[in-house]
């Protein structure tokens, strides 16, 4: 009868619907478990933000788009061609599928390069344009797999000042033992305007030591985490007052460092450097396999109200 074919297609119309929602679900999920996850709107060490972070937006990037957004990074230094025997090389720089790709590799160098140290590598860096002091900073990151450096760090020479904060400088599960599970912070001062190595020591709570030809006052220390930082993403973090450095691994604290200097404006710096006699071997021969690249997801960051309405403070 009529109705009977009626009702035959009612039922099979509400069937056809019925797998059709069930089937719009799970490729929803599928979706949603391939794409990035959605921007995490306070610090994970403070998610509900209890201390009133407010974003900022010249130090945070996704990296989602095609290419490195040059509004907020340089790739190049015309002071510093990367530490010998790895070269600089702004190519290495990547950014696909809402990632930011380092590399490190083989290459063949000129002679005027070699002259100048460099020699069968190439590796990378790039600072950020805006310079600026307290907030709380964070990245995803996994580290690059090979013996050259994976390294998120701050630091700025403006002829009258120079400091630096090294959140980490890594490496890869290649390297000797146990430099692939070494979170190494440290902060340098290599100079104030009015005040001598002495005072220096003295005032910021550093030492003073020899690095090639300068004498930075440091403080700071390597933490032996419970995992190779290249073999997943985690999560680093630097909550910078002006009373102290703050570090984070996966929301925990791994070193706090009080101080009375660090408050000069400075850049963010990602880079990949050969490090002879630390990370890299000494007198290194060519064709040393480079591994994966230093992968960055995000980088964030956020200023406490009194910080927020200036750009450099």
């Amino acid at each position: 009868s009529s109705n009977a074919i009626t009702s035959r297609l009612n039922y099979h119309n509400m069937i056809t619907m019925k797998v059709a929602s069930l089937l719009g679900v799970f490729l929803g999920v599928v979706t949603a478990a391939l794409e990035k996850p959605v921007t995490q709107p306070w610090p994970s060490t403070d998610p509900h933000n209890t201390q009133g972070w407010v974003p900022y937006a010249a130090l945070t990037d996704e990296f989602n788009g095609a290419s490195l957004d040059m509004t907020k990074w340089m790739t190049r230094d015309d002071h510093w061609m990367g530490r010998q025997p790895g070269l600089f090389d702004p190519t290495n720089i990547r950014v696909s599928n809402g990632m930011l790709a380092l590399d490190a590799k083989n290459a063949v160098l000129n002679a005027s390069m070699e002259k100048l140290g460099y020699a069968n590598y190439t590796t990378c860096a790039m600072h950020s344009v805006d310079k600026t002091s307290y907030g709380y900073f964070e990245i995803r990151s996994k580290t690059g797999s090979g013996q050259v450096s994976s390294s998120w760090w701050f630091h700025e020479n403006n002829g009258t000042e120079w400091t630096e904060i090294d959140v980490f400088e890594s490496t890869g599960v290649m390297a000797r033992a146990p430099f692939p599970h070494m979170y190494n912070t440290h902060t340098h001062i290599f100079y104030i305007d009015g005040m001598n190595g002495s005072q220096i020591a003295a005032d910021c709570n550093c030492t003073v030591h020899q690095q090639g030809s300068t004498f930075p006052c440091t403080a700071g220390q390597s933490y032996a985490l419970p995992f190779n930082m290249s073999d997943d993403f985690h999560v680093y973090g630097l909550d910078w007052s002006a009373e102290s450095l703050v570090f984070y691994v996966d929301s925990k604290v791994v070193y706090t460092k009080t101080h009375h200097c660090m408050s000069q404006p400075i850049g963010m710096d990602f880079d990949r450097e050969t490090m002879p006699g630390w990370f890299w071997p000494e007198h290194a021969p060519a064709g040393l396999p480079m591994g994966t690249p230093f992968e960055i997801d995000y980088v964030r960051a956020w200023k406490k109200p009194q910080y927020s309405a200036t750009k450099n403070q």
